[in-house]
């Protein structure tokens, strides 16, 4: 090792506790004493608990079904909260909120007043599909492809014209977005049409 170099353990050691030392590592650092302090006070206890079972047996039983009681009802809190969180209905203001966003269809038109019918259709197949999840005529997670899609078109309990509808219309939006890209009047006002039908429909038993 080069001349000068003092490679001890000892001073390995000091290096070692000199860059641990610095601000940046203060949030991995951990704090002994405090440590310390928390499992003295836990032998203590348990001592203290150890004795109690030996000279006065029946307070120690006292303490430990008054903790045993404590940790149910605890417990009992615990779950019912999570119930009650998992259950609740969504608040009137949440719903006031997602009502008030601009709607699909609103995009829709102003995308189609600019004459950009690609990006309207788009926005009118999100809607229709977003009245399919509401009614839970489909499941659809938002990552999967149109190939899932249409899977589940196909075995969604849909009247037979409009699933036949849906999935031309699914077939010509992506062939126009991804291969033509060419904007089509027809194609949303076809989607435009197919919405209304869909939005008819009674609700499934």
């Amino acid at each position: 090792m080069g001349e000068g170099l003092d490679a001890s353990d000892e001073r390995v050691r000091e290096l070692a506790s000199e860059i641990l030392a610095r601000e940046e590592y203060a949030a991995w650092r951990i704090d002994v004493d405090a440590w310390r302090r928390v499992i003295e006070w836990l032998q203590g206890w348990t001592e203290w608990l150890e004795g109690l079972r030996l000279d006065a047996p029946a307070l120690y039983w006292l303490v430990v079904v008054g903790l045993l009681l404590l940790s149910l009802v605890l417990l009992a809190h615990v779950v019912w909260t999570v119930h009650r969180a998992v259950s609740a209905p969504v608040p009137e203001a949440a719903r006031g909120a997602v009502r008030d966003r601009p709607g699909l269809l609103v995009l829709a038109e102003g995308f189609a007043r600019e004459g950009r019918y690609l990006e309207a259709a788009r926005h009118v197949e999100l809607a229709t599909l977003e009245l399919l999840l509401e009614s839970r005529v489909i499941e659809l997670g938002r990552s999967e492809p149109n190939r899932v899609l249409r899977r589940r078109l196909r075995e969604a309990p849909l009247p037979e014209a409009e699933r036949r509808e849906l999935l031309g219309l699914v077939d010509r939006l992506e062939r126009r977005l991804f291969r033509d890209r060419v904007e089509d009047p027809e194609l949303y006002a076809g989607w435009r049409t197919l919405h209304r039908r869909v939005a008819a429909l009674p609700a499934p038993a």
